[in-house]
């Protein structure tokens, strides 16, 4: 698949689970919040720079992936033998993260450490156990508020598939424990911004003998001492004083082509027989219309991307949580309240609902044209667990610009389905997009 292809499929991933996980999470009412005194007197998120400082002894802040690798190495226990590592530092962004691998006689455990700020008025909105909101089976999590203000939160995931032998599907079991340690951006509690530490643990269980009996390598407590270790307030410091506050990442158009010419090339391209109604929209770049075969009608959304726009989850801005190495994160209201906290994008669609994926995924075409256009056309149809059917086309020009055209079964992501499949099809989709109108847009 391309890789227009490839982020038009993990950005739908994203649209279709995350309300579909909120709806599950409101049935199973499994979320579990608890207060808990074991660590109210550790060193706290404000005064932990101050103490890292003395602690350090003048050392080096970790500034580089390898660095940052050494110290979250040696915070751990020195009896785990790490086999595999990576990491992403100061040097490279202004949030910083680790992953390491380590071995534990069944396939091996992974740790991810993240260590980033965000831009916000008042953090209290996203922290702690409530900033995960509706949340679906599997989850839990205890919170514990720290002497200055600060929370540290006890997170604990587990997603299990049972798999489908006659489909070819196979089972898949998964399970996570984190903490969490988030404050302000500065020294009051009231200051803007907000710090993030974050140490995960991951397990696969799919191929261990007995899941329920596996015992994670670290504790609450050892993961909790690693979080709240003075040092990653010495980088997030580092972090302010090398790149500044942290800043809303606000980003420009896909594209400053006008709405309203978006619109006009659809509508001469578009098969006979369509009723077609202009939306509301006159942002640059994308246009959307309502379209009706005399089935139902049903959105059209149109996006044209210059070269080098980043489709995935649009362009990430400097002084935003951003890197390869570091998981992306949405808003906290991207989804409306379907996760209402930090969304950890690459764990959550890349790993713990890997089945899902396979269980409910769309079909894809791709093919390249003679002079290197790519062609990417995929059909998503709706399905007993997911109403909204789904098809598009995403043609890339060999600039790099590229126009993606989105058909639906709904009116709009609010709405319920008017019909049963998608307004148009993949393949007429595809008919439409590789018109030459669009590349003049780009010529």
């Amino acid at each position: 698949m391309s890789e227009q292809a490839d982020q038009k499929v993990r950005g739908m991933l994203s649209k279709r689970r995350l309300p579909l996980a909120a709806a599950v999470a409101a049935a199973a009412a499994v979320s579990m919040v608890a207060a808990s005194s074991s660590h109210a007197d550790e060193t706290p998120l404000s005064t932990a720079g101050t103490a890292g400082a003395e602690q350090a002894g003048g050392a080096e802040v970790p500034g580089t992936g390898e660095e940052l690798i050494a110290t979250l190495t040696a915070l751990l226990p020195q009896e785990l033998e790490i086999t595999d590592s990576s990491g992403s530092g100061l040097d490279e962004s202004p949030d910083s993260s680790a992953w390491l691998v380590a071995e534990d006689g069944s396939g091996g455990t992974t740790f991810d450490l993240s260590v980033h700020r965000w831009a916000t008025e008042d953090w209290h909105d996203i922290a702690g156990c409530q900033g995960f909101g509706e949340v679906e089976e599997g989850f839990t999590c205890e919170e514990t508020v720290l002497p200055d203000g600060s929370i540290l939160s006890y997170v604990t995931w587990e997603f299990v598939e049972e798999g489908d032998a006659e489909e070819g599907f196979e089972p898949y079991h998964d399970k996570s424990w984190e903490v969490w340690l988030e404050g302000p951006g500065g020294e009051g509690l009231d200051e803007p911004g907000g710090r993030t530490v974050l140490l995960s643990e991951n397990k696969d269980l799919t191929d261990v003998a007995d899941p329920d009996a596996h015992t994670p390598l670290l504790s609450q407590e050892q993961l909790t001492d690693v979080v709240l270790s003075p040092v990653w307030q010495q980088v997030l410091d580092a972090a302010d004083e090398q790149y500044g506050p942290p800043e809303d990442w606000e980003g420009g158009p896909p594209s400053e082509i006008p709405a309203a010419e978006l619109r006009s090339v659809f509508r001469s391209l578009a098969p006979e027989g369509l009723e077609i109604t202009d939306g509301s929209d006159d942002e640059l770049g994308s246009a959307s219309l309502t379209v009706d075969d005399g089935e139902g009608p049903a959105l059209v959304e149109i996006t044209a991307f210059d070269a080098g726009f980043d489709e995935s989850f649009g362009e990430i801005a400097e002084g935003s949580l951003a890197g390869e190495e570091l998981h992306a994160v949405l808003p906290v209201d991207e989804f409306d309240g379907a996760i209402g906290h930090e969304v950890i994008i690459d764990e959550v669609i890349d790993e713990e609902w890997a089945a899902d994926e396979a269980l409910d995924e769309p079909r894809c075409e791709d093919s390249v044209l003679d002079d290197g256009t790519e062609l990417s056309v995929c059909d998503w149809p709706a399905s007993a667990e997911d109403s909204t059917a789904i098809s598009w086309a995403v043609i890339t020009y060999p600039n790099g610009a590229s126009i993606d055209i989105t058909a639906y079964n709904t009116a709009d992501w609010d709405s319920e389905p008017t019909r049963g499949d998608a307004v148009l099809s993949a393949d007429e989709l595809a008919e439409i997009v590789v018109a030459d109108e669009w590349r003049a847009f780009f010529s």
